[in-house]
């Protein structure tokens, strides 16, 4: 699959699927928010943030303003990631 390694090198040093690392545990984040929001914040979570995003900024917040880093993932990339995900709940 894909996303295994997508996320193992991409998101793993930050994220598990059940529990809380650095970031949140991303179980069920295809249910918390559209593919489309999850794309751009992947791609560039402090512009989200800068433009207010209701969500993005409770999650810096959440997070003691721990700031995601920009990742240059494609569209694909990253929809293969959160199918990782969601097989692995």
């Amino acid at each position: 699959m894909a996303g295994t390694a997508l996320f193992e090198s991409n998101c793993a040093q930050c994220h598990a699927i059940n529990e809380v690392v650095v970031g949140p545990a991303l179980a069920g984040l295809n249910r918390r928010r559209p593919l489309s929001w999850i794309t751009a914040w992947v791609k560039n979570s402090s512009k989200m943030v800068a433009n207010e995003d209701e969500y993005a900024v409770k999650i810096f917040n959440q997070y003691q303003k721990q700031q995601m880093p920009s990742f240059q993932l494609s569209d694909q990339e990253i929809k293969a990631i959160v199918a990782y995900v969601e097989y692995q709940e």
